[in-house]
């Protein structure tokens, strides 16, 4: 019975990750909607910093969700979705505090977090859409 409940936590876990990845990109949603409709005011940096915060506690609870799986690691879509939200995570607060780095090559850093968010999350609709195939 245990393991069913360690099971349970594990996967509720993995919802709260989907919730603050959603909340994390929505920042790209809002800034599309501030384009579209610029009557309303949304407050572009605030907005960048939920996007940020979102998606480091998205990613640090993506730690915890692998879990003791770290030392086992094989080629899955969890562990891809994992290096993934690594990466972007990592390249979107180079782009926010290395202002230097970014500004040399602006376009580059931009185009990547974009195109590894794209794959990202197809990764984690192919994770997800495999374990609730298995349950």
């Amino acid at each position: 019975m245990k393991m069913h409940w360690s099971l349970v936590n594990n996967q509720l876990l993995g919802w709260w990750i989907c919730i603050f990845f959603i909340l994390g990109c929505s920042y790209s949603l809002f800034k599309r909607f501030k384009s579209i409709c610029p009557k309303i005011n949304l407050p572009a940096k605030n907005l960048l910093n939920f996007h940020c915060i979102f998606s480091i506690i998205a990613t640090i609870l993506a730690f915890i969700h692998a879990g003791n799986n770290l030392y086992h690691i094989r080629f899955s879509t969890g562990y891809i979705s994992l290096l993934l939200m690594v990466m972007v995570t990592l390249i979107g607060i180079l782009m926010k505090y290395f202002k230097k780095i970014y500004v040399r090559h602006k376009m580059f850093w931009l185009y990547t977090h974009i195109f590894l968010t794209i794959i990202l999350i197809g990764t984690i609709s192919l994770h997800i859409f495999r374990y609730l195939l298995l349950q």
